[in-house]
């Protein structure tokens, strides 16, 4: 693991924080890495019972961090549909390192604060509870840089909030505040920034005090129902978004969402 992102065990609770706060902890494929290197610490760890996802700096995440670049690089000498193939592959990888720290053994509670934009509202959606600070700014808008939300933020989502909000908040792309993420039950509970802290420990404490065999026996029993079929939906949600990848609103997106403008879209 690099610094990027850092793992804390005081068993029973272990603590993941994301740690790029220069740049509101936005996402860059190390740190994708890490979140998988993390999860596995965890599983290893037998006297962790519960373990806190959170970001250094007073943020949570800020999604994929554009002046950083793609993630993504394509060999030059690629036919159209090896690049697909290739992007596909690529995309499976990353959903695989999120999907790494959703199964966990132990819950995992996300402590979210001031941000939780595209794929940190993905990973944030791969814990078993969330908590917000007042204040907090949610949006999940891969479509306004000219891409899909493809670390299962169309799966999880709409299983999530429903189908009809997952829609509307991917299509439009807008901002919520935590009071409407609440609403929608996106997130657990709100609490005043002040107290998100004090209130994540006490739930760690709670649910550690409880029988850990039960208690990820019951996690398991139930993300075995909820989302059994987990791997073939992201596969199906790469499918969609590889293509997308390769087009002239994907580049003019990523553009200008790095100059932190809007791009002027052409359908190609």
């Amino acid at each position: 693991m690099t610094d990027k992102v850092q793992l804390e065990i005081k068993a029973p609770v272990a603590v993941v924080t994301l740690n790029k706060p220069d740049r509101l902890n936005a996402l860059d494929f190390e740190m994708w890495e890490d979140i998988r290197q993390a999860a596995e610490a965890l599983d290893a760890s037998a006297d962790v019972r519960v373990a806190i996802l959170t970001g250094a700096g007073g943020a949570f995440c800020a999604g994929l961090d554009l002046k950083a670049g793609s993630t993504l690089s394509l060999p030059a000498d690629l036919s159209p549909p090896q690049a697909v193939a290739h992007i596909r592959e690529h995309v499976a990888h990353l959903q695989a390192c999120f999907s790494r720290l959703e199964a966990c053994r132990v819950p995992v509670i996300a402590a979210i604060q001031r941000c939780c934009i595209g794929g940190g509202l993905e990973l944030a959606l791969c814990c078993d509870i969330r908590l917000a600070a007042e204040g907090t700014v949610f949006s999940i808008p891969e479509a306004q840089v000219g891409i899909v939300p493809d670390m299962g933020g169309t799966q999880r989502l709409p299983r999530t909030v429903g189908v009809g909000k997952a829609k509307e908040l991917i299509y439009s792309a807008r901002r919520i505040d935590a009071a409407e993420a609440l609403r929608i039950g996106l997130v657990n509970a709100v609490v005043p920034a002040g107290d998100l802290w004090a209130t994540t420990t006490e739930l760690a404490d709670e649910i550690a005090a409880n029988a850990p065999l039960a208690v990820q026996a019951a996690k398991r029993a139930i993300n075995g129902t909820y989302w059994r079929e987990m791997g073939a939906w992201l596969e199906w949600e790469g499918a969609e978004a590889a293509p997308v990848l390769l087009s002239e609103d994907r580049i003019a997106g990523l553009q200008a969402g790095a100059q932190k403008k809007r791009a002027e879209f052409r359908g190609r």
